[in-house]
């Protein structure tokens, strides 16, 4: 085993689904697709269950099979339209698809005719966002295409914000009012899905008019906040940290350099740590002189370059051994340093930190 691993704390992920839970009457979706935000999806999906959510959404078929063939039998919804080329699989593992083209439509139709059944299937209506999707216009063009569908069945309408992470925009409401033409095109074509669903983890926090039937929850699932704006939104419990041992050790005297490029200069005589994990293991070279890392309940800083399997810390005249624990991002002592701290230093996102660890990095599970 590599001296590096990702703690995943199942205790939190049950306990942000059952907090969220408590705001909202209906079902609760956790999306686990992306390996369950890089979580783990098998072992998320049983915790996120166990405490009450009802389905699972996935993007891909692929992802629907992993947890098919774990034993999960709950109702998987794949979130994007599968391609063509996977419809037979998507029927064969019961998934419930989202469709929103007439290739789409077809393909799953027929795939469902073959094997003699009826699929239920989700209408994806764009409201606005512009990615995927049918436009409220073209609803007749849906409903033409899914009146020769005679294996499947319309169980559910949904569509996807573009502001949700800023509750007070107004394009909010638009989407809202379109979702609501859509919803009321399809009543007139006799259409009227029992499962609406619209709101994402921002707005299953703050804009319970959107809650409908069914809310998919996703980054809050793990404990991390949609958005800066909605850090007070909830109480977070971070399901996810990032650890490694030191794997050496030195002392380097004032006017040295340090990694590739030699970009940091030692100001005064240090102590470097090297941590055995770098960018090819979620760690982006962005992170090298602005993260800090926890080593020994304190916070040190990161510097010099990056590199693909290694970085540095500055601990300063701390004692450090070999084998200490750091954490990349977690819990230490009475330190924390979180996914969206070290966002800002990578300047990207709490959800590409903990998505984009790799393979590489063990999972550990606690709390199964």
């Amino acid at each position: 085993m590599r001296p590096v691993w990702a703690e995943v704390d199942l205790n939190a992920i049950r306990s942000n689904v059952r907090a969220i839970k408590q705001r909202t009457k209906a079902e609760y979706l956790a999306v686990v697709k992306a390996n369950a935000y890089g979580h783990g999806d098998v072992e998320v999906s049983k915790a996120a269950l166990g405490a009450g959510a009802t389905w699972l959404g996935v993007i891909l078929v692929a992802e629907g099979r992993r947890l098919r063939e774990a034993g999960i039998d709950a109702p998987i919804l794949a979130l994007h339209e599968p391609d063509p080329s996977d419809a037979a699989d998507a029927v064969a593992l019961g998934l419930t698809p989202c469709v929103f083209t007439e290739t789409g439509i077809a393909a799953l139709d027929e795939a469902a005719e073959r094997v003699r059944t009826r699929v239920p299937v989700h209408l994806k209506i764009d409201t606005g966002l512009n990615r995927l999707g049918i436009p409220v216009a073209r609803i007749d063009e849906a409903v033409a295409a899914l009146a020769k569908a005679s294996h499947l069945d319309v169980q559910g309408v949904f569509s996807h914000f573009a502001f949700a992470d800023q509750p007070d925009h107004p394009f909010i409401d638009t989407q809202i009012a379109r979702f609501h033409d859509a919803l009321d095109a399809l009543g007139r074509h006799g259409i009227e899905p029992p499962i609406r669903h619209l709101a994402n983890s921002a707005a299953t926090l703050t804009r319970p008019e959107t809650h409908f039937d069914l809310v998919r929850v996703g980054i809050a699932t793990y404990g991390l906040a949609p958005g800066p704006r909605l850090s007070d939104a909830m109480t977070y419990a971070p399901a996810m940290s990032l650890k490694a041992r030191v794997a050496m050790v030195k002392r380097i005297r004032a006017g040295e350099g340090v990694s590739y490029g030699l970009r940091f200069v030692a100001e005064r005589d240090t102590t470097i740590a090297s941590i055995p994990l770098g960018y090819a293991d979620g760690w982006t070279r962005h992170a090298g002189g602005t993260a800090t890392v926890l080593i020994g309940g304190k916070r040190c800083p990161a510097v010099g370059t990056v590199t693909m399997d290694s970085f540095m810390v500055d601990v300063g005249d701390d004692a450090v051994d070999v084998g200490d624990e750091a954490v990349l991002f977690g819990v230490q002592g009475n330190e924390r340093v979180g996914a969206e701290e070290i966002a800002d230093a990578m300047g990207t996102i709490n959800y590409e930190v903990v998505t984009q660890v790799s393979s590489r990095v063990p999972r550990e599970f606690i709390g199964g």
